[in-house]
């Protein structure tokens, strides 16, 4: 029980650790982000809804690695276009990519609960979990860098003038 009890613990601090690098304050998301989210969802449907085949570590980071594969360029998209009206303001452009990466956290942070839900029934130990988890970590890594380096670029494209402005807008608020 307290090997549940740990495991379980240790699942919620991860998705807490990964879900608040992000964050958004947009009210409605944007179109294609709601489609993205759509296909995220019937595809998690259609993995839970195949009984016949047996679930792995091997399965689950197999399904979710292609999910955050198939996000990621319409991601990086959506952050090029919707960059176009923030040019100027590094922090709304951090934001926008904070957003954006946020989706491919949850899309890591699903996986990972699978996995350790999948521990939890199978008996296995919390090092074997771990070594699964932090391969889907490092797939999220790896493809939510795209989006980080979308940001980079445009933030690299400001004039010194607009980077300044908004580095004193920032400082100013911090105080």
């Amino acid at each position: 029980m307290r090997k549940k009890l740990v495991a379980l613990m240790m699942v919620g601090a991860m998705a807490f650790s990964m879900a608040a690098c992000g964050g958004s304050d947009e009210a409605e998301p944007a179109a294609e982000e709601t489609q993205i989210e759509e296909n995220t969802e019937s595809k998690s449907e259609d993995a839970e809804s195949s009984d016949s085949e047996e679930v792995t570590y091997q399965s689950i980071l197999d399904d979710y690695t292609k999910q955050i594969q198939d996000a990621t360029p319409g991601l990086v998209e959506e952050y090029n276009t919707e960059s176009a009206d923030k040019a100027g303001d590094i922090e709304a452009l951090a934001e926008l990519s904070n957003s954006k990466v946020e989706k491919l956290a949850e899309i890591c942070n699903e996986g990972i609960e699978k996995m350790a839900k999948l521990m939890l029934e199978n008996g296995d130990d919390q090092e074997t979990y771990e070594e699964w988890a932090g391969k889907l970590q490092d797939v999220y890594t790896e493809y939510s860098a795209q989006i980080t380096d979308a940001y980079t670029n445009s933030a690299t494209d400001m004039s010194t003038e607009d980077l300044l402005n908004s580095l004193e807008s920032m400082t100013q608020e911090a105080q």
